[in-house]
């Protein structure tokens, strides 16, 4: 069994990639690694590109007849860079999307997962939030996982792919095997900031500062 991953030399692609393996799956790589690292494709079948080229997706299918499913999570996901740059976020994000879904039909793939967030609930007042909260996205971002959640849910219903959207945010950590994990100097979601440890340099000779020691800020 083959499973065709979108984006799945990021963080969350090549993450779950390396679960499909550890479970008998084999993952076929799809990214145009604008943002994803070729080394996290390394003994996986990769093809570098863009889920909207039509071509290039279907000679991916045509190479891996035995792909039965699909994760996509290809996407731009920077909060701050979505809000000075819409344009940018709903093309990549929505309108690749749909052409992607596009060629998953044509091809015969009949299941997707879809890399939502949980940034497009309305959090409670002590700003937690649960399967049961409304939908109320707050940045252009989490607007363009609303929309292709909405517009996914329209294709299922009359065609012949079955659509999950699964909903999370501020994913931390690797791979167990440390295969894969996050590789920016500087992650933008809180829970991976939170996460950089305080550093103190001295200078050789120079007496070491007292006081407890550095902690996870």
């Amino acid at each position: 069994m083959k499973v065709l991953i979108s984006g799945g030399a990021g963080y969350i692609g090549s993450t779950v990639a390396s679960a499909c393996l550890d479970a008998g799956i084999t993952p076929v790589i799809l990214d145009s690694l604008v943002t994803g690292r070729r080394e996290f494709t390394e003994g996986r079948p990769f093809h570098q590109g863009d889920i909207a080229d039509g071509p290039l997706v279907d000679r991916v299918f045509a190479e891996h007849p035995e792909i039965e499913a699909a994760v996509h999570c290809a996407a731009l996901i920077v909060v701050p860079d979505s809000v000075g740059d819409p344009l940018g976020y709903y093309r990549a994000n929505v309108a690749k999307s749909l052409d992607f879904v596009g060629h998953l039909v044509r091809n015969g793939c009949q299941k997707m997962i879809f890399s939502s967030s949980g940034s497009i609930y309305l959090p409670g007042e002590d700003l937690s939030v649960d399967e049961d909260s409304g939908i109320a996205p707050q940045s252009p971002y989490a607007r363009t996982k609303a929309v292709c959640e909405g517009m996914f849910a329209d294709i299922a219903a009359t065609q012949p792919i079955r659509i999950l959207s699964l909903r999370y945010f501020n994913p931390i950590g690797a791979d167990p095997r440390m295969r894969t994990g996050l590789q920016l100097r500087r992650p933008g979601h809180a829970l991976a900031s939170s996460s950089r440890p305080t550093t103190r340099v001295c200078r050789s000779g120079s007496p070491a500062p007292t006081g407890p020691p550095a902690t996870a800020r």
